[in-house]
């Protein structure tokens, strides 16, 4: 977190306007994540659980279900026993869950905290881990500009990047049981992409959403100004001619979403 708060502020404002929405691509995730479940299983905590989205489904099947949460907004819309609180300083003894959800959390989380929330995760974890993170995301091209201090930063805040090699010892005392990859979409290769900022086929647009984590600037809080609209609008023969661009350049499909089921080692 910024010294001023600005990133729960963005979590807050985040959770106000997404709450108990999902696009099907999102429910091809949660469907997944739930498929992995093993039947062995009782008692589970979503850490990171936002607006219960998981955590909900979840009530009907299991006899105890506890969703972790930092952003207030979000836990309004829990429907089991819920706590305030941070993956990296779980209020729980070890070993308390038969098996841990972490989904969508670990690409948010900065470089201090991200060790030990890993480390909170494994220890409270009895059975099982149960992780999905975005697959391969180009981090660099996700960058925006603060067009009021500069900084650069990921509207959606992530800044870790998985694929199957950095996932596969992401706990220590786990193995990877498990892993599926979900909802495949177009990739383009970082030159083309590139290329295509330089003439202007993919400006790097400020979402009227986005909160800069090191002013707070927000084109929401600007509304108006040139700052607030700047790059957001194209020209007319760039609307044209992208959407055919989109079906003749040549792309690969790749999964948007890794899932991960990890299993304790048994000791030897």
């Amino acid at each position: 977190m910024s010294q001023h708060g600005f990133t729960d502020e963005y979590y807050e404002r985040a959770w106000s306007r997404i709450a108990l929405s999902t696009s099907p691509k999102e429910e091809r995730r949660i469907k997944e994540t739930l498929s992995l479940l093993p039947q062995d299983v009782t008692s589970i905590l979503d850490a990171g659980c936002g607006d219960g989205r998981i955590t909900n489904r979840l009530i009907p099947q299991y006899s105890k279900v506890v969703g972790l949460e930092s952003s207030r907004e979000a836990l309004r819309n829990v429907k089991t026993e819920k706590l305030l609180g941070s993956v990296d300083s779980l209020p729980f003894p070890d070993k308390s869950f038969d098996l841990v959800l972490c989904c969508e959390v670990l690409e948010h989380l900065p470089f201090e905290v991200y060790p030990r929330a890993r480390s909170e995760l494994q220890r409270v974890a009895d059975k099982y881990i149960l992780v999905s993170v975005p697959y391969e995301q180009d981090i660099e091209r996700m960058l925006v500009k603060c067009p009021y201090c500069g900084c650069m930063f990921v509207p959606a805040r992530h800044v870790c990047s998985f694929n199957l090699r950095n996932t596969a010892d992401l706990f220590s005392e786990f193995k990877v049981q498990y892993y599926n990859f979900c909802a495949p979409v177009k990739r383009y290769g970082r030159l083309l992409l590139k290329a295509a900022r330089l003439t202007g086929f993919l400006p790097r647009h400020l979402p009227m959403e986005a909160l800069c984590p090191q002013c707070g600037y927000s084109p929401s809080l600007d509304a108006g100004s040139e700052k607030a609209t700047f790059g957001r609008h194209d020209s007319l023969p760039v609307r044209l001619l992208r959407p055919w661009a989109r079906r003749l350049v040549p792309a690969k499909r790749k999964a948007t979403w890794l899932v991960i089921l990890y299993r304790r080692k048994e000791k030897n």
